[in-house]
């Protein structure tokens, strides 16, 4: 497992997460109500968060990178791609954030339990793992929109065939520093 050749990191910065992105054209969907309802989010790559944002948190800012990646390396080696479809679309309680779940969370909790095996360590997160790809993050909703996001629905399997680092920089960027495919 090579990282992608034009991807270079020397350090891991705080939060650095754990992520499966979406292949097209579920992520250009997924993209197209980003735009409508979250001016923040069209900058932000669609995909699940599998470390970082809840279950286990984002990877420890300490950990040596070439460590990380060799462990991250190995994982990827030996688990099998996932075959996914988009479930229903949740809203976080007492918050705007709407996600779409996934119709089979077990592959998901599966990759989950299987990163906390790598001997990478991370960071304590707030809230049980729930693998989900996120639609809308901030700001007033007016009654109409709400119901649109419920009504969403965007059937059809996809694959989900690599990992990837995500670091989010200080000038609040997130850039993608390393991805490889899985094989298992």
């Amino acid at each position: 497992m090579q990282p992608l050749s034009s991807l270079k990191f020397t350090s891991l910065v705080d939060p650095t997460y754990i992520c499966m992105d979406v292949p097209e054209p579920q992520a250009l969907q997924v993209m197209a109500v980003r735009r409508r309802h979250c001016e923040r989010l069209p900058s932000i790559p669609v995909e699940l968060t599998v470390a970082g944002s809840s279950g286990v948190g984002a990877i420890r800012a300490q950990l040596d990178p070439a460590d990380v990646v060799a462990r991250l390396a190995r994982f990827c080696a030996v688990t099998p791609p996932i075959a996914a479809e988009f479930g229903a679309v949740v809203r976080f309680p007492g918050t705007d954030i709407f996600v779409f779940s996934m119709a089979d969370p077990i592959p998901f909790e599966a990759l989950h339990a299987g990163l906390k095996q790598t001997g990478i360590r991370f960071e304590p997160s707030r809230f049980p793992f729930f693998p989900h790809c996120t639609l809308r993050m901030a700001g007033p909703l007016s009654a109409g929109d709400v119901s649109e996001l419920f009504g969403l629905q965007f059937p059809g399997k996809f694959s989900l065939g690599w990992l990837a680092l995500y670091q989010r920089l200080p000038d609040d960027s997130i850039r993608k520093v390393w991805a490889a495919r899985l094989s298992g």
